[in-house]
């Protein structure tokens, strides 16, 4: 009869390790590295660099980013979009002189496109900065107006 701990070790499975990153390929990382990889979520970007989720969250906190800007360049690149959708939908779907009438509108709209892709293009560079007050009030329309949306093509 065999001892329950000759059992146990049958039962066993081996244990595989992964080997530990090179210290010295994590210091070598430099904030132009890992910002290369703002537009990707956390874990692809520390698979990317081959390092740990914890190893690159302590190197960004070394360069004085708080937060991962994944999610905020990615709210960025969606309020872009959906103005892109919109100035091309206003530019082929309208007759001449309603787009005469709407110029101001899309004016507007087109200086919006570009105030947004320069503040993403801030982002990448300095991701510690916060969105400015006027493009989180314009994000917050953009979700209200595409929640009545939804809610409206359900009646």
């Amino acid at each position: 009869m065999s001892s329950s701990s000759d059992v146990y070790a049958e039962l066993a499975l081996p244990v595989q390790k992964r080997p530990r990153v090179n210290r010295h390929h994590v210091h070598s990382i430099t904030l132009f590295d890992i910002a290369q990889y703002f537009h990707l979520p956390i874990k692809e970007a520390s698979k990317a660099l081959k390092i740990g989720v914890s190893a690159l969250k302590g190197k960004c906190r070394k360069y004085g980013i708080p937060r991962w800007p994944h999610r905020k360049i990615k709210s960025l690149d969606s309020l872009i979009r959906d103005l892109e959708y919109v100035l091309k939908t206003e530019d082929a779907h309208q007759e001449e002189w309603l787009q005469r009438k709407d110029a101001a509108a899309i004016k507007a709209l087109t200086e919006q496109k570009r105030l947004l892709e320069s503040e993403k293009e801030t982002i990448q560079q300095k991701p510690a900065l916060e969105l400015r007050a006027e493009t989180k009030v314009f994000r917050q329309l953009v979700f209200k107006r595409k929640h009545h949306a939804k809610i409206a093509g359900k009646d």
